[in-house]
């Protein structure tokens, strides 16, 4: 089994980290001490699996627009463009994950980051000159903008609770990561390890249609 290094470092204000190990993947579990409140929470969720998916991987998925994004179960697909969207897996197997042959494996080109929690917004406002909030929808949106040179996908999971995931090149994630830290430290962003964030994500009231792919 291949053993990675993580993808982002940590700022040196961050609380001590406390790491584990996900099928060779090195995934901070929390930070001691454990906060207990946050105006806003950012995760590195790079070990989770990425793709970017074609064809007839995409058959389920026709009345999707390009945008338009959907909760499959264990994991986000939106759609880019008509034939082509992006998939991104938070719950289903790591090591096992099945994978259409249309599809292409982005796990390691992409870094997946999310940031949640009431000021979630406020802070991407400060990043992006786009809307990120959309009042008006109610379903999960995804987008492509910039920052500076870097290309940046963002996902609004449209939850009760600002949430969002944003993926880059794994080459400028750690200064995607860097931007969003000083763009939002002073309005209360702070690290937060995987634990925290599943216990947040497990409490959402996404608005998810049931679908499969294949």
């Amino acid at each position: 089994m291949m053993t990675r290094s993580r993808f982002i470092v940590q700022p040196d204000w961050a609380r001590t980290l406390i790491e584990s190990d996900i099928d060779g993947w090195p995934v901070i579990e929390r930070f001691d001490p454990v906060e207990e409140k946050y105006e806003a929470g950012i995760t590195d969720l790079s070990h989770r699996p990425k793709a970017i998916m074609h064809g007839p991987s995409l058959e389920n998925f026709k009345n999707l627009t390009p945008g338009q994004a959907v909760w499959t179960g264990q994991g986000f697909l939106s759609l880019v463009k008509p034939g082509e969207a992006v998939l991104f897996d938070l719950a289903g197997p790591i090591m096992e994950l099945s994978l259409p042959k249309e599809a292409t494996d982005m796990t390691d080109a992409w870094v997946l980051l999310s940031i949640w929690g009431p000021k979630a917004v406020e802070i991407l406002q400060r990043l992006f000159p786009v809307d990120l909030d959309r009042p008006t929808v109610r379903e999960p949106f995804y987008l492509v903008t910039r920052w500076h040179a870097l290309v940046v996908q963002i996902l609004n999971l449209k939850a009760h609770e600002p949430g969002f995931l944003l993926a880059t090149d794994r080459s400028h994630g750690q200064n995607l990561f860097d931007g969003l830290i000083h763009a939002g430290r002073h309005l209360g962003l702070r690290p937060f390890g995987l634990k925290t964030w599943r216990d947040w994500f497990e409490g959402l009231e996404v608005s998810l249609r049931p679908s499969q792919w294949t």
